[in-house]
């Protein structure tokens, strides 16, 4: 009973949680395309906050590289987002920090991929699949997250991901907060050209995968309502 009572309370929190970055993410977009300026006030803000935290700054780079790295809960806090900011901000201040700041992400980078991975050696698929609910990771998500590796091989990907993704991120960053004000000023035309893209993406590259997973997840979903019924009768 008690456990089950935990399983739909952690469900349920994740759930609410999902949904408070949602709406922040939604609420932002459509601040950044009608109300850009209040955007541009949040940033120039946020800028004299990171200048201020100094070489602070380090750590808030390698722990986000960490969170954003880490299975599951990378997918719930925004760990990129600070990464573009902090980075950004205070990898433009000169070749040092920038260079320092690439250096803490990829060490973050490399620690969060590693513990996911010997997390998910050493306590294996069943792990997932008994607690998996708990935090938004149906049977459907598991059967895609499957997928074994060699130790060796894991930390040649590892550090080869985790040296170009922490790259590329903070390069964007400073990218992003050299010329926010133009980007913010062209938003919504940058957005319908992602979602455009993404949707031709799709169609022609991964259409077929794409209806697969939603018909397996539509299954799903039937085949735990028919589970619950059951349940419930047997009672």
């Amino acid at each position: 009973m008690q456990k089950k009572l935990i399983h739909k309370l952690s469900h349920f929190f994740f759930q609410v949680l999902n949904f408070i970055f949602g709406s922040i993410i939604f609420a932002l977009t459509a601040i950044a395309i009608f109300k850009p300026s209040l955007i541009e006030q949040f940033i120039g803000w946020m800028e004299k906050q990171i200048q201020l935290l100094g070489n602070w700054n380090y750590l808030i780079a390698f722990t986000s590289s960490i969170v954003e790295s880490f299975p599951v809960i990378g997918v719930l806090v925004p760990g990129q987002q600070i990464m573009l900011l902090v980075g950004g901000f205070f990898g433009k201040l000169g070749q040092i920090q920038l260079g320092y700041m690439i250096i803490f992400a990829i060490i973050g980078a490399l620690i969060g991929n590693a513990i996911g991975y010997f997390l998910g050696k050493w306590y294996g698929h069943d792990f997932l699949e008994r607690y998996g609910d708990w935090f938004g990771l149906g049977r459907t998500e598991l059967k895609y997250l499957k997928m074994g590796m060699q130790t060796g091989k894991f930390w040649i990907y590892n550090i080869i991901g985790s040296v170009l993704w922490a790259g590329t991120i903070i390069t964007l960053g400073v990218a992003f907060v050299t010329y926010y004000k133009t980007i913010l000023a062209y938003f919504s035309y940058i957005l319908m050209g992602i979602m455009i893209c993404t949707i031709i993406y799709i169609y022609f590259f991964k259409k077929e995968a794409f209806v697969a997973y939603i018909k397996e997840k539509e299954k799903e979903i039937e085949d735990k309502a028919r589970e619950a019924k059951e349940k419930m009768e047997r009672k």
